[in-house]
């Protein structure tokens, strides 16, 4: 009896340790795209994000190929800036990283498309009800 009443505790506690050690290997936490770069859209880190602007991960798309030659995004974000704020912000801020605006659209929304050596970037900034929300296209030329 005293013998089934220790065995019973000594596994339950091998049980949890070998529990604590092990549970969390594969539920790693995403990083953030935004980790560190807090004022670009990570991998392209000349392209600029409006401060205050979150990621949308579930819709953003990075293709990026195994030597790294050829890198595409299509990166979704929001945020509570006006629209036309994040055109003025645009406006300046690409200029200042190196990209040179090709033409604006406006269109429910605004289309913005700059260019770079070898690069392109389109600029869709929309404001359907409260947020504003912005998707960046981004590609070799």
């Amino acid at each position: 009896m005293y013998k089934r009443f220790y065995i019973l505790p000594a596994i339950l506690a091998a049980s949890l340790i070998l529990f604590s050690m092990t549970g969390c290997a594969g539920t790693k936490k995403k990083p953030d795209s935004t980790a560190g770069f807090s004022d670009v859209a990570y991998p392209f880190t000349d392209v600029p994000i409006p401060a205050g602007f979150k990621s949308d991960r579930e819709k953003s798309f990075i293709y990026e190929s195994g030597s790294g030659s050829i890198k595409v995004g299509r990166l979704y974000y929001s945020g509570w800036n006006g629209a036309q704020e994040v055109v003025n912000y645009y406006q300046n801020a690409m200029i200042n990283k190196g990209w040179k605006m090709i033409n604006a659209m406006e269109h429910d929304g605004m289309i913005l498309n700059y260019e770079k050596k070898g690069w392109v970037c389109t600029l869709i900034i929309t404001e359907p009800m409260l947020k504003t929300h912005l998707e960046i296209q981004i590609g070799p030329k």
